[in-house]
């Protein structure tokens, strides 16, 4: 096709003599001629037929050759053409004109045989080099476009691993690993800076009975409404994980001892207050919490979440839903087991039981 596109040669000339000159000289080049007596009937057809070179006399009426030379120029829908302008007008004057309008050859009038199918046979030369050089860029851009394509579904993939690799499936929240590892990069900021800093420890209170009651997809449930509560009940900064089970953990950059406090009683009353509804059921969920705060001592997160796992040991001995400090541990003169020192926020009245009733 564009071999054939190629060899079209449009010839343009008001003169029917002299077009008919013109064609029989061109003849001998092997072109597949066309021809226009006009300027507007040459546009026409370059835009239809597609010839790559036109060979067009310069002065015509209403359109002239240096119109028409514009034309070809300045019209979106024309690619690239090779035009040759003819003229028998003083050759210097004719020139300028022709090119300033965008031509690309002139040959004078009378016209030579051979000088002519020379000029034709460049034209043709060059007109191949262009379509060359416009296969070669589209195949390039192509490949480009499909080298972003795979670019971007490589980073869609890398982001998806990224997510699978740093977060909890069920939930949406960050994993265990992920949420160790932003605590440990809290503990060394508040190391270098002092900056405060807590973690909670999270406990779904008699998680199990939700499971045998009302079945694995009723604890899913449980697990995942749970996760959106604690998600709305902290800050944009704080980093909330699922570290397994009906287990939560919750890192608060910045934060003491007192807004730790404040927070998780803030987390434990939205949880109770929380309306869960499964299969027209409405569960009654809380949570039991523990609270620990960074001390410069503590040298890991597993230091200060075993502190933290130590006062949600707390809250459960005490009653469950309910919040306690690490510091509320201490060792027992007479037994293996901590003591508890009463100091505990939650309900009073908190039965082991409390925690699990289900009304319909």
């Amino acid at each position: 096709m564009a071999a054939e596109q190629s060899k079209k040669l449009l010839v343009v000339d008001d003169d029917p003599m002299q077009l008919k000159l013109m064609t029989r000289l061109l003849e001998k080049g092997e072109y597949q001629l066309l021809t226009a007596t006009n300027g507007k009937d040459a546009l026409r057809i370059v835009l239809t037929d597609e010839p790559r070179i036109v060979l067009t006399d310069l002065v015509m009426p209403e359109m002239t050759g240096q119109d028409l030379c514009r034309a070809l120029r300045q019209h979106e829908g024309v690619r690239f053409v090779y035009i040759i302008a003819a003229s028998a007008k003083s050759r210097q004057d004719c020139i300028v004109s022709a090119f300033d309008a965008g031509a690309d050859d002139f040959v004078s009038k009378p016209i030579q045989s051979d000088e002519l199918l020379a000029r034709i046979r460049a034209a043709d030369r060059i007109v191949g080099a262009e379509s060359a050089l416009a296969r070669r860029t589209r195949e390039v851009h192509r490949i480009n476009a499909e080298m972003a394509m795979a670019h971007q579904k490589l980073n869609l993939a890398n982001e998806k691993l990224k997510q699978m690799a740093t977060t909890d499936e069920l939930t949406g929240l960050l994993n265990r690993r992920e949420g160790f590892a932003k605590l440990g990069e809290y503990i060394g900021t508040s190391r270098r800076y002092n900056y405060d800093l807590s973690c909670i420890m999270i406990d779904i209170d008699h998680f199990k009975r939700f499971n045998d009651t009302h079945g694995h997809a009723a604890g899913d449930y449980v697990l995942k409404e749970t996760a959106r509560v604690l998600g709305k009940s902290t800050r944009a900064t704080d980093r909330v994980c699922r570290v397994g089970g009906e287990e939560f953990l919750i890192v608060c950059q910045g934060v003491g001892k007192d807004g730790a406090m404040i927070c998780a009683e803030n987390i434990r009353k939205s949880v109770e207050s929380a309306e869960y509804m499964y299969e027209g059921a409405r569960l009654s969920v809380t949570i039991s919490l523990g609270v620990s705060v960074w001390q410069d001592k503590i040298l890991t997160p597993d230091e200060l979440i075993r502190l933290a796992d130590d006062a949600l040991y707390v809250s459960k001995r005490n009653g469950r839903n309910r919040v306690s400090m690490h510091g509320d541990v201490v060792p027992s003169p007479t037994e293996s087991n901590p003591q508890v020192i009463p100091s505990t926020t939650g309900p009073k009245d908190a039965s082991p039981n409390s925690a699990i009733s289900t009304s319909p």
